[in-house]
């Protein structure tokens, strides 16, 4: 089945700030799920929904001038972390030098998810108890 990606890549970006809003992470499959599975589950899945992600990203970056990686929301579902096409996009834009060090991929997926859901969380209202001026 063909599949209009300037489509997905809006429906994509729509999930994944939904997402940030909530503070939440979800996995390829999930990402997946919620776009009506345009992808098959089996050896070309990773790269399909790697790229749609890559995708996303590139959109997203475009349409807002933010240097947001939106798409490190996206993680597999056994390492906790972006796949490696993540990362390739990281390097290519100059955001993290190519590295094989887990735990500097880590550092650097909960920097970035810390600034995205700094960009997507509702500001929370006062609990202060004090009622405004008039």
């Amino acid at each position: 089945m063909a599949h209009d990606d300037s489509v997905l890549i809006a429906s994509g970006l729509q999930v994944l700030k939904r997402y940030a809003s909530q503070g939440e992470t979800l996995t390829y499959a999930d990402l997946n799920r919620e776009l009506g599975e345009p992808f098959k589950l089996g050896a070309n899945f990773p790269g399909q929904i790697g790229k749609l992600c890559d995708d996303i990203t590139a959109a997203h970056s475009s349409a807002t001038g933010l240097e947001l990686m939106i798409s490190v929301l996206v993680c597999d579902s056994e390492t906790g972390l972006p796949g490696d096409g993540f990362f390739k996009l990281a390097a290519s834009l100059g955001r993290l030098a190519p590295t094989g060090d887990v735990d500097a991929k880590r550092a650097f997926v909960k920097a970035q998810e810390r600034r995205v859901f700094m960009v997507f969380r509702p500001a929370k209202t006062s609990t202060s108890g004090f009622a405004p001026n008039r």
